[in-house]
């Protein structure tokens, strides 16, 4: 008996290759040709030339495929916004605009005076460098690039491949046999396919012996043939509504990520502005603090001199020693908060905690000049408003109609399989000319097995009844949200309308308590409460404006009527007449 070794010298699907071999191109050439040609005489020069060249060029295909794939996923960003919004809005991933901040912030922060942040410089440092916010856009265009490989498979396809191998055998009296023609066998394998509507599969082929291309023209066209292919489903899997289904519903999906990525924004623009005042809210709170212990040394300064009068008795000057003791804790609390607060503003940003930005107050007190903006829209408009526009209602009814496509698809598949074929192979032979063979056929499968089938049916129409019980459970929770949202402003509206008048009604209690207290009239704790009184109602009235600010903006955000630019300004139209809030931001 022989024993033969077969040795392979190159083995293309290696994948721990390094260096050179690390590149793509480079081993597509190793597979065209092998070792052995490669360092034949004839051919070394050229062959090297063509493989550094390429081998140069390695370092490009990651460029070329950022922007390509840059390409194809901005272009579904744009056409779903179009499908989803009506319109499209800047989008992109690039962190340009973050470095340029960031460079921006750290040339401020060599200062040392702090840098004060507007609520519009906030909102733009916010969308372009908050690090959630960032996130958020990679995952829709994550979305956008996976779309793009489902619409891969209905596209015109290509396919091509390569193949070679050298090969010897060795004999046990020394002799060496090899085997293809100068011990090498090579090809090469091209295809185009094409999925129709109708669920027919078209395909060409084409062979060619790549060897005998480059060594023997002559005898090129031995083994080379061109092929066509279709199968036409004719029952199960027949027309547009099965065979685009994975396109179809992939598309819709990128819509609903679309509407979602908006809902997002808006939110954050929403919890950024809500965090911008809260910080400023603190500040307020602190400043309050520090005029109150201020006012409270003062205070206790001159109880002291009127108890060594004896205009007032010592326990009087002793409240207001605890008095401003307890303001002296107050203020030191405050101090903390608002450094908490502050580092949690800079986080939020994606800012370092260490830099020297703040809130301006100056925004704060625009708030109160404008005070409260009345929001003139009924009750009924606003319910109405959300049932028809939210952007989320909208994807839960298009969701109830992907699960009722999908039922009747699921119902189609109990069809049996029942396929026509068509199939056509010409070879080209060098001596006998070209070949032709066809083949006709029809395959016809029985579905006697429905186990999975009826399952697959079953759970489509459970998962049917499942997204209408969403769909109901979610338009109530908008109802129930927009109907708390309203309530929330009208009580805001109050509770600041009765603090404003507090502040007032203290302001004038310290004032004749003090008055009184001067003429013996009155009690240090008479003094002492109303100045406590005065600094609850002026906290009070703050935290009040905030939260109808904020609370008018989640309204508008309820109903599908909060609009914002790109950098995350949001604006309202005033009805000069009223100084109203018209229904559109």
């Amino acid at each position: 008996m022989d024993h033969r070794e077969t040795k392979i010298f190159y083995d293309p699907g290696d994948s721990s290759d390094k260096g050179l071999l690390g590149c793509p191109l480079f081993r597509s050439i190793l597979v065209l040709f092998p070792m052995k040609i490669l360092f034949s005489n004839y051919c070394r020069f050229g062959i090297l030339l063509i493989v550094m060249t390429l081998a140069s060029s390695c370092t490009k295909i990651g460029n070329y495929a950022q922007k390509r794939a840059d390409r194809a996923a901005y272009g579904n960003i744009a056409w779903s916004q179009r499908n989803a919004l009506g319109e499209v809005a800047p989008f992109t991933i690039n962190q340009e605009e973050t470095e340029r901040i960031r460079a921006l912030l750290e040339y401020d922060a060599q200062r040392e005076e702090t840098e004060l942040l507007s609520l519009s410089d906030t909102l733009a440092i916010a969308m372009a460098n908050s690090r959630s916010y960032q996130t958020q856009k990679e995952s829709l265009f994550i979305e956008a690039l996976n779309l793009t490989e489902v619409q891969k498979d209905f596209n015109v396809n290509y396919s091509g491949s390569a193949y070679a191998q050298s090969s010897s055998t060795s004999f046990k009296d020394g002799t060496t046999e090899t085997f293809g023609d100068n011990g090498v066998n090579s090809g090469v394998n091209l295809g185009v396919s094409k999925l129709l509507a109708t669920g027919a599969r078209v395909s060409m082929g084409f062979s060619q012996d790549a060897l005998k291309l480059f060594t023997n023209p002559d005898a090129s066209s031995a083994n080379n043939a061109l092929s066509f292919n279709i199968v036409q489903p004719l029952l199960n899997g027949f027309g547009p509504l099965v065979t685009k289904e994975p396109l179809r519903q992939a598309e819709r999906n990128m819509v609903y990520a679309i509407r979602n990525f908006k809902r997002y924004q808006q939110n954050f623009v929403i919890d950024i502005t809500s965090q911008y005042y809260a910080t400023l809210r603190s500040f307020d709170q602190l400043e309050n603090e520090r005029t109150n212990y201020e006012s409270s040394i003062a205070n206790r300064e001159q109880s002291e001199s009127f108890a060594k009068a004896g205009r007032i008795a010592d326990f009087q000057a002793a409240e207001a020693r605890q008095s401003e003791l307890n303001a002296a804790d107050r203020w030191t609390v405050a101090q903390t908060d608002y450094q908490t607060t502050l580092d949690d503003f800079r986080f939020t940003l994606g800012l370092p905690i260490d830099l020297n930005v703040e809130p301006n107050p100056k925004e704060l007190k625009n708030l109160e000049e404008r005070g409260l903006v009345a929001v003139e829209i009924t009750l009924v408009e606003a319910l109405l408003s959300a049932a028809s526009n939210r952007l989320d209602l909208v994807t839960q009814r298009e969701q109830v109609e992907d699960r009722e496509r999908n039922v009747e698809i699921q119902r189609r598949n109990f069809l049996p399989n029942l396929d026509v074929s068509y199939n056509v192979e010409k070879q080209f032979e060098s001596t006998s000319g070209a070949d032709v063979s066809q083949n006709l056929g029809v395959t016809l499968d029985l579905p006697f097995d429905w186990t999975e089938k009826r399952n697959r049916y079953r759970v489509s129409q459970i998962n049917l009844d499942r997204e209408r019980r969403t769909l109901e459970e979610d338009e109530s929770d908008v109802q129930r949200s927009v109907r708390d949202l309203w309530r929330r402003l009208e009580r805001n509206r109050s509770v600041y309308k009765n603090r404003l008048l507090s502040v007032k009604l203290s302001e004038r209690r310290v004032e004749n308590t003090e008055l009184l207290l001067q003429q013996g009239k009155a009690l240090q704790r008479d003094f002492l409460d109303a100045k406590d009184d005065l600094l609850s109602s002026k906290n009070e009235a703050t935290v009040a404006l905030v939260d109808y600010t904020i609370n008018r903006l989640r309204f508008w955000d309820a109903i599908e009527r909060f609009e914002i630019d790109p950098k995350g300004m949001w604006y309202e139209k005033m009805d000069e007449n009223s100084g109203t809030a018209v229904a559109t931001p």
